[in-house]
């Protein structure tokens, strides 16, 4: 039987989101070093690192509104235009040379992003929801998180380079993706803006309540919220072991880096042809991260990390393929947005209180126990996979 064809909306907001995440991605690497390298801090890097979670706290409240926002595409054209106007600001801050100055600006720029990211994406997984048919919600998952890591692979070498040759051009960079990423907006059509008044509308404490109660979505949540609390530090954790054990070099921190991200590339196309029992599959990757991470401190050379990192991310990019299937085939599109937001608020906040905790251990304790810390948090994420049941009864493909 051949397959749906995606629709011409769903590629361009595919299209919209791939360019955000490329400079999201270049970002998200060039800001924490730039702070490593002023401060010379892993717990002023992890505090940075937070804000990228920050906006989360209020994701099911802001859900709730965005629902009820009837033009919902000038949300999203306008927060991809102000993205492009911060990053602008900033990069002429950074030309003035005050030290004092850029690390405050790269603080709040990263907040504000992150906070328009989060707005942005509540209304991608709406369109999502409107784009595709159920039938696609696997194939459609697989091919954007496929996309999305070798957008994030490239980024990363992007990344490396402008570390290497000057952390300005990484501004100029940044500014170009958001640029272009805020053009194929311009040309989506959705139904559900001109056509409003058919979504069907709950009340906040409706679209909180039936997350709880449908409990494959209980279960996922908690499944991100434990996965945020222990790898959401780990870029940072990542970025601090190459500047402070392998001579901040450019080259190691890029080949790491990338080489984990084509694991996330293999793990996102897995994730869309494999079959079986999703309870299964979930339970046997999150058991498999114990491991790989007490592995990273004990090697002896970068050169061992690479399978290493490279497996870890092929699980994580298979966990966030079942995760996205699960998710869309329970919900429906009048609770998509609330259930966005609160799974955001559970799943993703979580992240900053990471990124602060790993930054506190390395800085006061060492860098080693905060991998430990990692492979304590992991046998958590087990447990709740263990406990999920109901995970077992949904089938992830046709």
């Amino acid at each position: 039987m051949a397959k749906a064809k995606l629709s011409k909306n769903f590629k361009l907001l595919l299209s919209h989101i791939t360019f955000s995440s490329f400079a999201a991605s270049v970002m998200l690497v060039l800001f924490p070093w730039i702070v490593l390298t002023i401060t010379n801090s892993a717990l002023y890097t992890g505090l940075m690192l937070s804000l990228d979670g920050m906006p989360y706290i209020f994701s099911f409240i802001v859900s709730y509104y965005i629902t009820r926002l009837k033009k919902k595409k000038l949300l999203v054209l306008g927060g991809s235009f102000f993205r492009v106007i911060i990053i602008f600001f900033l990069f002429v801050i950074f030309l003035s040379g005050n030290k004092l100055l850029e690390l405050i600006s790269i603080f709040v720029a990263f907040f504000i992003d992150a906070w328009l990211g989060d707005l942005t994406g509540e209304v991608h997984s709406f369109w999502n929801k409107e784009f595709l048919n159920e039938d696609q919600y696997q194939r459609a998952s697989s091919i954007g998180t496929t996309l999305n890591m070798v957008i994030i692979l490239i980024s990363y070498i992007m990344a490396g380079i402008i570390i290497y040759i000057g952390i300005y051009n990484g501004f100029l960079v940044i500014l170009l993706g958001y640029i272009i990423a805020t053009v194929p907006i311009i040309f989506i059509k959705p139904k559900s803006d001109e056509s409003s008044n058919n979504i069907k509308l709950h009340s906040f404490k409706d679209g909180i309540s039936f997350l709880w109660d449908t409990k494959a979505l209980r279960y996922t949540a908690i499944f991100s919220m434990l996965t945020a609390l222990t790898f959401g530090g780990f870029l940072m954790i990542i970025e601090v072991l190459v500047k402070f054990s392998y001579n901040g070099s450019p080259f190691v921190l890029t080949l790491l880096l990338v080489l984990g991200m084509l694991g996330g590339v293999l793990g996102s196309v897995l994730g869309g042809k494999i079959k079986g029992n999703p309870r299964t599959l979930l339970f046997v990757a999150a058991l498999s991260h114990i491991p790989l991470i007490i592995f990273i401190p004990f090697s002896p050379s970068y050169i061992f990390l690479i399978p290493d990192l490279f497996l870890l991310m092929v699980l994580n990019q298979v966990e966030n393929v079942l995760l996205n299937t699960i998710n869309y085939k329970v919900t429906p599109q009048d609770y998509v947005l609330q259930v966005r937001g609160a799974e955001n608020t559970l799943g993703l906040f979580p992240s900053v209180l990471s990124a602060l905790i790993l930054g506190a251990i390395i800085q006061f304790i060492s860098l080693k126990f905060a991998f430990y810390t990692m492979a304590i948090l992991s046998v958590s994420v087990v447990i709740i996979v263990f406990i999920a049941r109901d995970l077992g009864n949904i089938k992830i493909s046709e």
